[in-house]
């Protein structure tokens, strides 16, 4: 009988083991399938597939290089991985690489994986002189070479690349639409439809204050997946300081910022009867070298950003604000914003 119990405890304890190695493998996350695409094109991996590491996306990089139109070679000495005849030379297994003759300290180490040498994405095609673009929605990445000028293509273009929007055009300008609340594009570009937040851009600058002006996104909900979609367009528009453009976009929305007023408004808000409060930043901060320019109407009906080209700085100095105008325009917002609408305090 003891025998037999043992035999038994030995069966259980075996059971238990398979279950809880099944249970382990089957809540591993599965890598995501990340896409990656130059000028438009998609990029074919033919065995080892880009990984995410440390929230950098890894890649083959002969593949990349060569899809950007450069040669690597392999230095088998030092193993080091050299792009351009050394423009940029990695050192596999190791975070260290050299970036246009300087030595530098990289986020991710780049690495072997399955017998491909995997480096980190953004260093390859920013060094070469290319945008990266990252979308969070669908994980895809999207590389375009900059202009010899040094501009980038315009980011209404990398927005429509990115495979997450209707595209339609009026006489007046183009649109994208996200593509997850419409089955067809004639449903998309229907003007009865009310759409939650879209992107904008006039064919005609010509009138335009901002001769710089690339594209504008509108938002008139707020609800929690609208928020996330226009975060994910914070990731082209300010690449490492998504977080900061976000959190200044819930500001502006909840009406608690207030610093200044563009000259040509100035006449107007002192008036507190002539003119309802906006909340906004009106072009008052720059991250990643881009103007930051975002407003709220008096009933935070509908939120502006308008997005510039890089390098672009209102050639105004805006008014400051006193502390007494920031305190009334703060409490307007809050009396006239319909925040509870949205989920919003």
């Amino acid at each position: 009988m003891k025998h037999r119990t043992k035999i038994l405890s030995a069966i259980l304890a075996a059971l238990m083991l398979a279950s809880t190695a099944a249970v382990g493998a089957s809540a591993a996350p599965a890598e995501p399938d990340v896409t990656v695409m130059v000028e438009g094109a998609k990029v074919r991996f033919p065995d080892q597939q880009p990984v995410i590491k440390n929230d950098r996306t890894l890649v083959p990089v002969r593949f990349i290089a060569e899809s950007l139109g450069y040669d690597v070679e392999w230095d088998p000495k030092d193993h080091t991985a050299v792009i351009d005849d050394g423009r940029i030379i990695f050192y596999i297994g190791t975070n260290q690489a050299i970036i246009d003759g300087t030595q530098t300290e990289l986020d991710v180490a780049s690495e072997l994986i399955g017998d491909r040498t995997m480096v980190p994405l953004r260093v390859v095609a920013e060094t070469l002189g290319c945008t990266v673009d990252w979308f969070d929605t669908n994980n895809t990445v999207l590389i375009n070479p900059r202009e010899n000028d040094g501009s980038e293509m315009s980011v209404f273009e990398r927005f429509d690349q990115s495979g997450l929007f209707w595209n339609y055009e009026t006489d007046s300008s183009e649109y994208l639409v996200w593509k997850d609340n419409y089955s067809t594009l004639a449903e998309a570009s229907n003007p009865s439809n009310f759409d939650s937040w879209w992107i904008e851009r006039p064919k005609d600058k010509s009138n335009l204050e901002n001769q710089s002006l690339d594209c504008t996104i509108i938002m008139r909900e707020f609800a929690k997946d609208d928020l996330a979609q226009v975060k994910d367009m914070f990731y082209t528009i300010y690449p490492t300081k998504v977080n900061e453009a976000y959190n200044l976009m819930m500001q502006t929305v909840t009406g608690e910022i207030w610093q200044t007023f563009y000259s040509e408004d100035s006449e107007w808000y002192p008036r507190y009867e002539a003119m309802p409060a906006r909340s906004g930043t009106f072009g008052t901060y720059y991250l990643d070298d881009r103007q930051v320019e975002m407003y709220c109407n008096n009933t935070c009906t509908r939120l502006t950003i308008q997005i510039s080209e890089e390098g672009y700085e209102h050639p105004e100095e805006p008014r400051i604000l006193t502390e007494e105008e920031i305190e009334f325009y703060t409490a307007q917002a809050k009396n006239n914003y319909c925040l509870e609408l949205w989920g919003l305090e």
